[in-house]
């Protein structure tokens, strides 16, 4: 991956954060397609990351790779980071209908970010083998022979001329070797330094990758306790709905009761009046 190329895929990551606090449903669906174009970046340059990872220690691995996959990872910890910014933006929707989409962003950025602490954990274990091997080369370096016998040849008075030009010749190469080992040993020294710098970055990405995890868990959480509100209120409105035809259902046999009631009073009080009117029409006849 070209390193110009990722840094114009950080450069686009905003997105747009309403007023008062608030995200409107509009600023929530472009934010929203920024953060799957996220994590969609992320699992592909895990990919990359897998396949190079593979690579090291074997014939194909060069100094280059070692480049190229550092330069990956820092971009892909750098789109991590502004994809849980823009994960806490998206909290601030509270429109009821959107969040579904919003934990189905959650449960896709979980899912890449496991993916992406993965090679970030085999990287680190490959890097401190190689910074344990090189070490352990630099302590056992062997030394240039003859070094050790200037004493015995030094106690010979019988040396010819020829053999002090062959000792002279042998102490420059001696000389020279260790000037080239003692470069050698810089270099190597440098390259162990370099590589610990790394393996402490490396360190220092997986911690802010798990204070994430966290904070990703704790949304989950609460995520699940408003999913349980919902279903408390749901059930709540359901005992109420039924008590509410219950009582619709009594209050119908009452007034279905009174009715019987008014209509049997009416009646006595009919043939009451009608057995009146008999008693008052044979008195005026008589």
């Amino acid at each position: 991956m070209d390193l110009q190329h990722m840094e114009n895929g950080m450069g686009g990551g905003g997105g747009t954060i309403g007023n008062a606090g608030t995200l409107s449903e509009i600023d929530f669906q472009r934010l929203a397609q920024t953060i799957a174009t996220s994590i969609q970046k992320i699992v592909q340059n895990v990919s990359t990351m897998q396949r190079m990872v593979n690579q090291c220690n074997t014939p194909q691995d060069s100094p280059e790779l070692k480049k190229q996959l550092h330069q990956i990872m820092t971009y892909t910890n750098q789109v991590v980071s502004d994809t849980s910014n823009q994960l806490d933006e998206v909290e601030k929707c509270r429109e009821r209908h959107l969040k579904i989409q919003r934990d189905r962003l959650v449960d896709e950025f979980t899912a890449a970010l496991t993916a992406f602490q993965a090679v970030q954990r085999k990287t680190l274990d490959i890097k401190i083998n190689q910074v344990h091997q090189a070490k352990a080369n630099q302590y056992n370096i062997p030394k240039p022979p003859g070094t050790s016998n200037n004493t015995a040849n030094n106690g010979s008075g019988n040396n010819s001329f020829f053999d002090d030009n062959i000792f002279g010749k042998k102490s420059q190469q001696q000389q020279q070797q260790q000037q080239q080992m003692q470069v050698q040993e810089e270099i190597d020294l440098k390259a162990v330094e370099e590589q610990e710098r790394v393996i402490r970055e490396l360190e220092n990405n997986i911690v802010g990758v798990n204070e994430i995890y966290k904070k990703l868990g704790a949304m989950v959480y609460e995520q699940g306790l408003t999913v349980d509100s919902i279903e408390s209120s749901v059930e709540q409105t359901s005992v109420f709905v039924s008590q509410a035809a219950d009582n619709l259902r009594k209050a119908s046999s009452y007034k279905n009761k009174i009715r019987k009631k008014k209509l049997i009073l009416f009646t006595i009080l009919t043939v009451v009046a009608v057995l009146i009117l008999i008693i008052m029409i044979m008195q005026l006849r008589n």
